[in-house]
């Protein structure tokens, strides 16, 4: 059994994190850049990248540890998350209720499929965008990051700062915006609302990982954002009772208010983060 300790200065830590964020995105451009991201032949390139540098990740995070014995009391799977799938149901739940307005609008209003957006996209993009990158993205930036960042900077801080890595990772979105011929201020500003979703996001992924201590709970919620994509406020005057639209969005919104605090709570969960 490999029981390790993280307890490293802020500075430290925050290297840390920033070498294994870039390392992230530095595999994805290991490959020449002969096609756009979502090229088939592109999208297994990089799916392979991200995996490979997911499977060292754990490594990557014992060269931080502190194997001492009179120290080390949780093993490296418990501080990554590896455990207890079925504590991805709860935070499940609660996303799912939150997203009550978009499901009502795309599955009743609409009448599409949940995957009805992925229509013009290969296979291997859905594989991408709804199982490679939620489990690689939430195993590096919430399993192996939170270890990291955790004790230096808190539960609170954590929330905060972790995902700035995670929406930073993004930014290299906008180079290939850019390299295609897009205006820059218009890449500019997709670089900025992508950043801003995604740490807001992180910060949501990043309180479940801490509050389940498991890291299926993010993997799942992430993979279930991704299908559903940012909700389309603009469009609820298309549906047929924009009124009841509104509605199910308020209500969604104000029981997720209400019951996540009583639902997301250390007292339903048995994670390491909620007793360091």
């Amino acid at each position: 059994m490999m029981f390790i300790h993280f307890d490293l200065e802020l500075w430290r830590a925050t290297l840390a994190s920033l070498g294994l964020a870039v390392l992230f995105v530095v595999s994805l451009y290991i490959w020449p850049q002969k096609y756009y991201r979502n090229h088939p032949t592109c999208v297994k390139q990089r799916m392979l990248s991200v995996l490979l540098v997911t499977l060292l990740s754990p490594c990557y995070l014992l060269l931080f540890g502190d194997r001492d014995t009179s120290l080390s009391k949780h093993h490296l799977l418990d501080w990554i998350g590896l455990k207890d799938p079925f504590s991805a149901i709860l935070p499940l739940s609660l996303t799912l209720l939150l997203f009550s307005g978009p499901l009502y609008q795309q599955l009743y209003e609409f009448r599409a499929g949940l995957l009805s957006d992925y229509d013009s996209y290969t296979d291997v993009v859905l594989i991408r965008n709804l199982v490679v990158a939620p489990v690689a993205e939430e195993m590096v930036f919430r399993g192996c990051l939170a270890p990291l960042l955790f004790r230096p900077l808190g539960w609170t801080a954590t929330v905060i700062i972790l995902p700035l890595f995670f929406g930073v990772a993004h930014l290299h979105h906008g180079f290939e915006l850019y390299r295609r011929g897009n205006p820059i201020l218009e890449v500019l500003a997709t670089v900025l609302i992508q950043t801003a979703f995604t740490s807001a996001f992180g910060a949501y992924s990043t309180f479940i990982f801490l509050t389940t201590g498991s890291v299926y709970g993010p993997i799942v919620c992430h993979a279930f954002c991704n299908c559903m994509g940012c909700p389309d406020v603009s469009s609820i005057s298309q549906t047929r009772n924009p009124r009841l639209t509104w509605l199910v969005y308020v209500l969604g919104l104000v029981g997720y208010i209400i019951l996540s605090q009583y639902i997301l709570n250390c007292d339903n969960f048995n994670s390491l983060y909620c007793v360091l």
